[in-house]
């Protein structure tokens, strides 16, 4: 599993996870988007293989927590 974090629609750099379950994914996409707090990023998205798991911000821009 990949986390890219993103700026401008463009990746800025990539964490890989510990394979787990969906929601344990995203609280550790979330850990890690915290952290990054010297780079100036505009959310994540982490993607299991071709498929995408979760987007922070949502599509609609709504923030997740």
């Amino acid at each position: 599993m990949r986390c890219f974090y993103m700026r401008n629609g463009h990746i800025q750099a990539v964490d890989f996870l510990d394979p787990d379950p969906d929601e344990a994914l995203i609280d550790q996409a979330r850990a890690l988007f915290r952290k990054k707090t010297d780079q100036p990023l505009d959310g994540f998205e982490i993607w299991d293989g071709a498929r995408r798991v979760h987007v922070h911000p949502g599509e609609d821009g709504a923030k997740d927590g």
